[in-house]
């Protein structure tokens, strides 16, 4: 269960469609920074590092502190690097649910906004987007996601809220897009 929570919030907390503007929706990669702060029984943890969006295959959060590491979403697994060159694979499409999941991260990443409908309602409550679980396989480990855009026109920050009153918050900042990738940002997703 633990780790079927944890691979929710990584894929949830990536939600990255919807107000997007075209020239981030089009870039192949996209690089930044994050800031992760996760809260949970009045104790609030922080990490941060930089990110990579790479369009057909995923995500790589390469967290800087408070310890080293990276984590590569795929559609085939869930997979963390450690400093040591160990990886550890944290989910996988074996698990019916992953595959649930996997859909939801292609859409998010693809920017199937329709598709990622499917599973979330969307309203919006000031200049935030809020979206919200329809079926209740998924209310049972998300309330609601709250994203929140940049002026620049890319996701700058989003809030998932746990059912167990857990939030999860990722503030974004994009440094860089592009419509090609360099063989070694490939490498990350090789590891999947």
């Amino acid at each position: 269960m633990k780790k079927f929570c944890l691979l929710m919030i990584l894929a949830l907390s990536s939600l990255l469609f919807g107000q997007v503007k075209d020239e981030y929706k089009n870039a192949k990669l996209l690089k930044g920074t994050y800031t992760q702060i996760v809260s949970q029984k009045g104790r609030s943890f922080e990490s941060s590092g930089d990110f990579i969006v790479a369009g057909g295959y995923g995500i790589c959060w390469i967290t800087k502190l408070p310890k080293e590491s990276i984590t590569v979403m795929g559609e085939k697994n869930v997979v963390q690097i450690l400093p040591n060159g160990k990886k550890k694979i944290m989910a996988d499409s074996g698990n019916a649910m992953f595959s649930q999941i996997a859909n939801i991260i292609k859409s998010i990443f693809t920017y199937d906004e329709k598709a990622i409908l499917e599973s979330f309602n969307q309203s919006k409550e000031n200049n935030v987007t809020v979206y919200t679980p329809k079926t209740e396989e998924l209310k049972k480990i998300i309330e609601k996601i709250e994203v929140g855009f940049a002026k620049e026109g890319y996701i700058e920050k989003i809030k998932m809220y746990s059912s167990n009153n857990s939030t999860t918050e990722y503030i974004m900042k994009v440094l860089s897009k592009s419509n090609t990738l360099t063989s070694e940002e490939i490498k990350y997703f090789e590891e999947e």
